[in-house]
């Protein structure tokens, strides 16, 4: 009788996970999925770096994105604790402080950071924080609504999005500071 009620058990389990629609992906919410640009990574999902989809928009040029993809891996790798891991028992593990290459990412991203002077702002939002030029924009300049327009062109009330204010001069600004901003970094 025992093994007539674990294959009953078992059903219901099997019953229950297809009813609540679990899957085996794992998805980003949608407030990031919003803001950003996500790809398959397997049963994950990867975000495409802003500076990716500017050199695919040819807003940038390819040595424009090396140089800030390059202050993207310095920053991020800044950022890391030094605190070394528990687990990690290779050789040179041991010691006080950051290691040498965290020390030398710090030293590489403030020299990059003076460097860059006031274009610091825009830089780090977009190469390191994945802020779309909109979004920075926005943040700096305000947004105004867009509303959607009937066939007649006259708006509808609805919503469409939230531009910057002064959008086509603010956004070329935004593109010029931005390709400053890279200039500084390939400029070593």
């Amino acid at each position: 009788m025992g093994v007539r009620v674990a294959k009953k058990k078992k059903a219901q389990r099997i019953k229950a996970k297809a009813i609540s629609g679990v899957s085996a992906r794992i998805d980003v919410t949608p407030e990031r999925a919003s803001r950003n640009r996500f790809t398959s990574a397997g049963m994950a999902r990867r975000l495409v770096p802003v500076i990716e989809t500017l050199l695919r928009k040819e807003i940038i040029t390819q040595a424009e994105y090396d140089a800030l993809d390059y202050y993207r891996q310095q920053a991020s790798m800044a950022e890391r604790s030094p605190m070394p891991c528990v687990l990690d028992r290779s050789v040179g593990n041991g010691g006080d402080g950051p290691g040498a290459a965290l020390l030398s990412a710090m030293l590489e991203t403030g020299r990059i950071e003076n460097d860059l002077g006031q274009l610091v702002d825009i830089a780090r939002a977009v190469a390191v924080d994945d802020v779309t030029l909109a979004q920075w924009c926005i943040a700096k300049f305000g947004g105004r609504e867009r509303y959607k327009l009937a066939a007649d062109g006259q708006p509808t009330g609805e919503v469409l999005a939230i531009v910057p204010v002064g959008e086509q001069r603010n956004m070329a600004l935004a593109r010029l500071e931005l390709r400053m901003a890279a200039g500084r970094i390939m400029r070593r």
